[in-house]
């Protein structure tokens, strides 16, 4: 069972407030994977954007979620950097999440980092995912939302990576092989990096 803090309904174990009324762990994460996968699909139907910074990823994570989490107690928080969360780690790992006073430094640091990079184009595939792994193990860490994370981060290197003309073949990768080598990312980015290489997708120049 997880914590109870603001964004929960009291004793509940840390069952997100949400718009369905949902009370249980199980069926609250069903629908919000429904509702991600919808928005995920709508999404890839849609032009790449110019800038992938954290004002993207907040659009993401309103578009996956906006209609489910939340509620009129604690706010439609959707697409907002968390406030008021108990303290956050990788459920059964003990792996800490960056607690919110950091959140803020480490968002402009990896996005920065990001844009300098040119968002990872004129990369080869190799180069690329190197890239990507050990962003993505930083958004990992910092985990700014207070669920919703692993969707939204992946909808958003989904976008990157078609910008980049390296798409990936989402539909065969397994979602907790993803999720144990994303937690190592956060130390040791390139477990991550070869397990997606393997899931590239091939372009019209390869």
């Amino acid at each position: 069972m997880g914590v109870d803090d603001r964004y929960t309904y009291p004793g509940s174990g840390g069952v997100l407030r949400n718009q369905l009324g949902i009370t249980s762990h199980d069926l609250l994460d069903e629908a919000m994977n429904d509702f991600a996968t919808l928005g995920w699909a709508v999404m890839s139907l849609e032009p790449v954007p110019i800038t992938f910074d954290f004002s993207y990823l907040c659009q993401i994570h309103h578009r996956l979620l906006g209609d489910i989490v939340g509620d009129e107690v604690v706010g439609h928080w959707a697409g907002q950097i968390r406030n008021g969360a108990a303290p956050l780690g990788a459920m059964g790992t003990g792996i800490p999440y960056a607690i919110e006073s950091f959140m803020q430094s480490g968002l402009d640091d990896v996005f920065g980092q990001l844009k300098q990079k040119n968002y990872l184009t004129n990369l080869d595939q190799q180069g690329f995912f190197s890239a990507l792994a050990e962003i993505w193990g930083y958004l990992t860490q910092i985990h700014p939302f207070r669920d919703g994370n692993t969707r939204s981060q992946t909808a958003f290197c989904d976008r990157l990576a078609v910008n980049a003309g390296h798409p990936v073949d989402w539909l065969n990768i397994d979602v907790n092989e993803l999720r144990e080598k994303r937690l190592q990312a956060i130390t040791n980015s390139s477990h991550l990096a070869r397990y997606l290489e393997t899931f590239a997708l091939p372009t019209k120049e390869s």
